[in-house]
Protein backbone atom coordinates (compact mmCIF):
# COMPACT_ATOMS: atom_id res chain seq x y z
CA UNK A 1 0.00 0.00 0.00
CA UNK A 2 1.42 3.30 -0.94
CA UNK A 3 2.65 6.08 1.72
CA UNK A 4 -0.43 8.00 0.96
CA UNK A 5 -2.78 5.35 1.41
CA UNK A 6 -1.47 4.23 4.47
CA UNK A 7 -2.29 7.74 5.83
CA UNK A 8 -5.35 7.52 4.90
CA UNK A 9 -5.76 4.39 6.26
CA UNK A 10 -4.63 5.86 9.57
CA UNK A 11 -7.17 8.84 9.37
CA UNK A 12 -9.86 6.89 8.23
CA UNK A 13 -9.58 4.45 11.81
CA UNK A 14 -9.06 7.68 13.64
CA UNK A 15 -12.38 9.24 12.19
CA UNK A 16 -14.50 6.28 13.00
CA UNK A 17 -12.91 5.97 16.36
CA UNK A 18 -13.31 9.40 17.63
CA UNK A 19 -17.00 9.26 16.38
CA UNK A 20 -17.61 5.90 18.59
CA UNK A 21 -15.87 7.28 21.74
CA UNK A 22 -18.50 10.80 21.25
CA UNK A 23 -21.01 7.89 20.88
CA UNK A 24 -20.46 6.17 23.94
CA UNK A 25 -19.70 9.59 25.87
CA UNK A 26 -22.08 11.64 25.34
CA UNK A 27 -24.94 8.59 24.72
CA UNK A 28 -25.69 9.62 21.73
CA UNK A 29 -28.89 7.73 19.64
CA UNK A 30 -28.16 5.22 17.32
CA UNK A 31 -28.48 6.86 14.15
CA UNK A 32 -26.62 9.61 15.52
CA UNK A 33 -23.83 7.88 16.30
CA UNK A 34 -23.74 5.78 13.08
CA UNK A 35 -23.87 8.73 11.27
CA UNK A 36 -20.89 10.42 12.79
CA UNK A 37 -18.93 7.13 12.48
CA UNK A 38 -19.67 6.40 8.79
CA UNK A 39 -20.45 9.81 7.26
CA UNK A 40 -17.15 11.74 8.24
CA UNK A 41 -14.94 9.40 7.16
CA UNK A 42 -16.85 8.51 4.25
CA UNK A 43 -16.76 11.99 3.19
CA UNK A 44 -12.75 12.60 4.12
CA UNK A 45 -12.45 9.61 1.45
CA UNK A 46 -14.35 10.96 -0.68
CA UNK A 47 -12.47 14.18 -0.92
CA UNK A 48 -9.15 12.52 -1.07
CA UNK A 49 -9.68 10.60 -4.35
CA UNK A 50 -11.97 11.28 -7.12
CA UNK A 51 -14.32 8.06 -7.23
CA UNK A 52 -16.83 6.75 -9.43
CA UNK A 53 -19.65 8.39 -7.52
CA UNK A 54 -22.27 6.91 -9.98
CA UNK A 55 -21.59 3.34 -9.04
CA UNK A 56 -21.41 4.45 -4.85
CA UNK A 57 -24.69 5.83 -5.37
CA UNK A 58 -25.95 2.84 -7.13
CA UNK A 59 -24.60 0.34 -4.82
CA UNK A 60 -25.96 2.83 -2.18
CA UNK A 61 -29.11 2.95 -2.69
CA UNK A 62 -29.69 -0.67 -4.10
CA UNK A 63 -27.70 -2.14 -1.19
CA UNK A 64 -28.28 -0.41 1.35
CA UNK A 65 -31.90 1.13 0.49
CA UNK A 66 -34.07 -1.71 -0.78
CA UNK A 67 -32.19 -4.63 0.08
CA UNK A 68 -31.84 -3.11 3.18
CA UNK A 69 -35.55 -2.38 3.37
CA UNK A 70 -36.33 -5.82 3.09
CA UNK A 71 -33.95 -7.54 5.24
CA UNK A 72 -34.51 -5.20 7.83
CA UNK A 73 -38.62 -4.97 8.02
CA UNK A 74 -38.59 -8.74 7.57
CA UNK A 75 -35.49 -9.01 11.13
CA UNK A 76 -37.62 -6.24 12.52
CA UNK A 77 -41.19 -7.56 12.52
CA UNK A 78 -40.03 -11.22 14.16
CA UNK A 79 -37.65 -8.81 16.61
CA UNK A 80 -34.64 -10.23 15.67
CA UNK A 81 -33.10 -6.82 17.01
CA UNK A 82 -34.74 -3.73 18.33
CA UNK A 83 -34.03 -0.09 18.41
CA UNK A 84 -34.55 1.53 22.15
CA UNK A 85 -33.99 5.35 20.96
CA UNK A 86 -35.14 6.65 17.64
CA UNK A 87 -34.72 9.86 16.24
CA UNK A 88 -37.46 9.81 13.62
CA UNK A 89 -40.11 8.41 15.76
CA UNK A 90 -41.65 7.32 12.56
CA UNK A 91 -41.84 3.65 11.70
CA UNK A 92 -42.56 2.37 8.00
CA UNK A 93 -46.17 0.34 7.89
CA UNK A 94 -45.85 0.67 11.48
CA UNK A 95 -42.79 -2.24 11.48
CA UNK A 96 -39.30 -0.90 10.58
CA UNK A 97 -37.91 2.31 12.13
CA UNK A 98 -36.74 4.90 9.23
CA UNK A 99 -33.51 5.28 11.86
CA UNK A 100 -32.74 1.79 10.83
CA UNK A 101 -32.71 2.23 6.92
CA UNK A 102 -30.68 5.33 7.14
CA UNK A 103 -28.13 3.76 9.22
CA UNK A 104 -27.93 0.67 6.87
CA UNK A 105 -27.89 3.40 3.81
CA UNK A 106 -24.84 4.80 5.70
CA UNK A 107 -23.09 1.53 6.64
CA UNK A 108 -23.80 0.13 2.90
CA UNK A 109 -22.14 3.87 1.84
CA UNK A 110 -19.09 3.49 4.00
CA UNK A 111 -18.18 0.38 3.42
CA UNK A 112 -18.45 1.21 -0.28
CA UNK A 113 -16.22 4.14 -0.53
CA UNK A 114 -13.73 2.59 1.67
CA UNK A 115 -13.42 -0.40 -0.93
CA UNK A 116 -13.33 1.81 -3.38
CA UNK A 117 -10.71 3.71 -2.48
CA UNK A 118 -8.33 1.57 -0.64
CA UNK A 119 -9.01 -2.09 -1.77
CA UNK A 120 -10.75 -1.77 -5.71
CA UNK A 121 -8.68 -0.27 -8.56
CA UNK A 122 -11.22 0.77 -10.51
CA UNK A 123 -10.50 -1.30 -14.35
CA UNK A 124 -13.30 -0.78 -15.64
CA UNK A 125 -15.61 2.62 -15.10
CA UNK A 126 -18.44 1.12 -16.62
CA UNK A 127 -21.84 -0.11 -14.71
CA UNK A 128 -22.12 -3.79 -14.95
CA UNK A 129 -24.66 -5.83 -17.11
CA UNK A 130 -25.83 -7.07 -13.84
CA UNK A 131 -27.25 -3.81 -12.77
CA UNK A 132 -30.98 -5.03 -13.76
CA UNK A 133 -30.79 -8.29 -12.10
CA UNK A 134 -30.41 -6.21 -8.67
CA UNK A 135 -32.33 -3.16 -9.36
CA UNK A 136 -35.65 -5.03 -10.77
CA UNK A 137 -35.97 -8.19 -8.55
CA UNK A 138 -35.44 -5.64 -5.32
CA UNK A 139 -38.17 -3.42 -7.27
CA UNK A 140 -40.61 -5.95 -7.39
CA UNK A 141 -39.77 -7.80 -4.02
CA UNK A 142 -40.06 -4.52 -1.75
CA UNK A 143 -43.38 -3.85 -3.81
CA UNK A 144 -44.25 -7.79 -2.89
CA UNK A 145 -43.71 -7.83 0.66
CA UNK A 146 -45.52 -3.99 1.01
CA UNK A 147 -48.65 -5.42 -0.27
CA UNK A 148 -48.36 -9.23 1.20
CA UNK A 149 -48.27 -7.02 4.50
CA UNK A 150 -51.42 -4.38 3.85
CA UNK A 151 -53.43 -7.48 2.28
CA UNK A 152 -52.06 -10.66 5.37
CA UNK A 153 -50.45 -9.10 8.13
CA UNK A 154 -47.79 -10.05 10.14
CA UNK A 155 -48.82 -13.83 10.41
CA UNK A 156 -47.08 -14.34 6.71
CA UNK A 157 -44.15 -13.12 7.83
CA UNK A 158 -43.57 -14.82 10.76
CA UNK A 159 -40.24 -16.52 10.89
CA UNK A 160 -38.57 -19.00 13.95
CA UNK A 161 -34.97 -17.78 14.48
CA UNK A 162 -35.38 -14.70 11.87
CA UNK A 163 -31.66 -13.83 12.47
CA UNK A 164 -30.52 -16.65 11.48
CA UNK A 165 -32.31 -17.66 8.82
CA UNK A 166 -32.37 -14.16 7.46
CA UNK A 167 -28.26 -13.90 7.72
CA UNK A 168 -28.06 -17.76 5.89
CA UNK A 169 -30.03 -15.91 3.14
CA UNK A 170 -27.69 -13.17 2.76
CA UNK A 171 -24.55 -15.00 2.76
CA UNK A 172 -25.62 -17.39 0.28
CA UNK A 173 -25.08 -15.52 -2.92
CA UNK A 174 -21.65 -13.90 -1.50
CA UNK A 175 -20.72 -17.82 -1.02
CA UNK A 176 -21.55 -18.81 -4.47
CA UNK A 177 -20.03 -15.85 -5.68
CA UNK A 178 -16.28 -16.52 -3.82
CA UNK A 179 -16.63 -20.12 -5.28
CA UNK A 180 -17.53 -18.24 -9.01
CA UNK A 181 -14.50 -15.48 -8.56
CA UNK A 182 -12.29 -16.66 -6.14
CA UNK A 183 -9.56 -14.37 -6.79
CA UNK A 184 -11.46 -11.73 -5.35
CA UNK A 185 -11.49 -13.44 -1.72
CA UNK A 186 -8.48 -11.40 -0.86
CA UNK A 187 -10.31 -8.01 -1.59
CA UNK A 188 -13.08 -9.27 0.48
CA UNK A 189 -11.16 -10.28 3.78
CA UNK A 190 -9.41 -7.42 3.63
CA UNK A 191 -12.63 -5.35 3.69
CA UNK A 192 -14.16 -7.77 6.18
CA UNK A 193 -10.77 -7.19 8.70
CA UNK A 194 -11.30 -3.40 9.17
CA UNK A 195 -14.86 -3.29 9.65
CA UNK A 196 -14.35 -6.00 11.98
CA UNK A 197 -12.75 -4.34 14.02
CA UNK A 198 -14.95 -0.77 13.68
CA UNK A 199 -18.60 -2.91 13.85
CA UNK A 200 -17.46 -4.82 16.89
CA UNK A 201 -16.57 -1.65 18.62
CA UNK A 202 -19.63 -0.13 17.18
CA UNK A 203 -21.80 -2.75 19.13
CA UNK A 204 -20.35 -2.72 21.80
CA UNK A 205 -21.04 1.09 22.22
CA UNK A 206 -24.56 0.67 21.08
CA UNK A 207 -24.83 -1.75 23.77
CA UNK A 208 -23.53 0.13 26.15
CA UNK A 209 -25.58 3.20 25.72
CA UNK A 210 -28.76 1.04 25.20
CA UNK A 211 -29.16 1.65 21.84
CA UNK A 212 -30.93 -1.69 20.90
CA UNK A 213 -31.65 -4.99 22.34
CA UNK A 214 -32.22 -7.81 21.56
CA UNK A 215 -35.79 -9.61 21.73
CA UNK A 216 -35.90 -12.45 19.25
CA UNK A 217 -34.69 -16.34 19.24
CA UNK A 218 -31.30 -16.90 18.76
CA UNK A 219 -28.67 -20.06 18.29
CA UNK A 220 -26.11 -18.70 21.56
CA UNK A 221 -25.11 -15.64 23.00
CA UNK A 222 -21.92 -13.89 23.51
CA UNK A 223 -20.64 -11.78 26.42
CA UNK A 224 -17.48 -9.63 25.79
CA UNK A 225 -16.64 -6.88 27.86
CA UNK A 226 -20.08 -6.30 29.82
CA UNK A 227 -22.34 -6.96 26.81
CA UNK A 228 -23.97 -9.35 25.58
CA UNK A 229 -25.30 -10.08 21.74
CA UNK A 230 -26.44 -13.04 19.47
CA UNK A 231 -24.46 -15.06 18.25
CA UNK A 232 -26.10 -14.08 14.71
CA UNK A 233 -25.35 -10.36 15.00
CA UNK A 234 -21.39 -11.53 15.54
CA UNK A 235 -21.42 -13.73 12.77
CA UNK A 236 -23.45 -12.65 10.33
CA UNK A 237 -23.15 -8.50 11.12
CA UNK A 238 -19.92 -8.26 12.59
CA UNK A 239 -17.58 -10.51 10.44
CA UNK A 240 -19.64 -10.61 7.00
CA UNK A 241 -21.77 -7.81 6.37
CA UNK A 242 -18.73 -5.66 4.79
CA UNK A 243 -18.06 -8.66 2.46
CA UNK A 244 -20.94 -9.53 1.75
CA UNK A 245 -21.72 -6.19 0.68
CA UNK A 246 -18.81 -6.04 -1.61
CA UNK A 247 -19.82 -9.26 -3.47
CA UNK A 248 -23.06 -7.64 -4.11
CA UNK A 249 -21.18 -4.89 -5.19
CA UNK A 250 -18.36 -6.43 -7.27
CA UNK A 251 -21.16 -8.76 -9.34
CA UNK A 252 -24.08 -6.79 -10.04
CA UNK A 253 -22.50 -2.55 -9.89
CA UNK A 254 -18.81 -3.17 -10.37
CA UNK A 255 -16.32 -5.47 -13.00
CA UNK A 256 -15.52 -8.53 -10.89
CA UNK A 257 -12.22 -7.62 -11.54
Amino acid sequence: MKANKKLDLFITFILSAIALALWLFFNLKPLIGAAFFTLLPSIYLIKREKKNILKIFLATVIFGGLFGFLFYFIETLNKAWSITHLVIPWRILGILPLDDVITFFLMTLFVVVFYEHFIDDEKNKQISKNLLWALVPSILATITLVLLFLFSGKRFFLIPYAYLVGGIATITFPIVFIFYKPKLLPKLLSTAAFFFVILFIAEIVALKTGGWVFPGEYIGKVTVFGVTFPFEDLFFWVILYAASIVSYYEFFIDDMR
